[in-house]
């Protein structure tokens, strides 16, 4: 039997940009003013995790993240809202694990390069 590739529709690709872009203004407006370093720190994470998949999306060891990690604990996991950025650009969670699928690259890939912009714009917003 032949593999029936599902096609990203437009509407569709959009609709996520928006829930990645909806998670991080979220995630902005809750710590903003009560932890700033710790949402710059976030962001830089989230931002890490992104990327490492965009720039390789076969390699397993970023198709998966373990949520039970201390560093992500620290990082992201206590940060309200901040694995819906995660969920939002592709990831599902798996038991203690966040991760994506192997057909993954091809349909999503894409939208994590969006999702890298938006992180891009907030990071440099927190610098100032």
């Amino acid at each position: 039997a032949a593999a029936t590739a599902t096609a990203t529709t437009p509407a569709t690709s959009a609709r996520e940009a928006d829930g990645v872009a909806q998670a991080i203004v979220a995630l902005r407006k809750r710590y903003r003013e009560v932890d700033p370093e710790g949402l710059a720190t976030c962001l830089q994470t989230l931002r890490v995790y992104i990327s490492n998949l965009a720039n390789h999306p076969h390699e397993p060891k970023y198709q998966r993240i373990n949520c039970e990690n201390a560093a992500f604990q620290k990082r992201v996991g206590s940060y309200e809202g901040a694995t819906s950025v995660l969920l939002a650009c592709g990831f599902a969670q798996d038991g203690d694990m966040l991760s994506v699928g192997a057909d993954f690259a091809k349909s999503k890939g894409p939208q994590l390069w969006d999702a890298l912009n938006k992180l891009d714009v907030l990071i440099n917003q927190l610098q100032r």
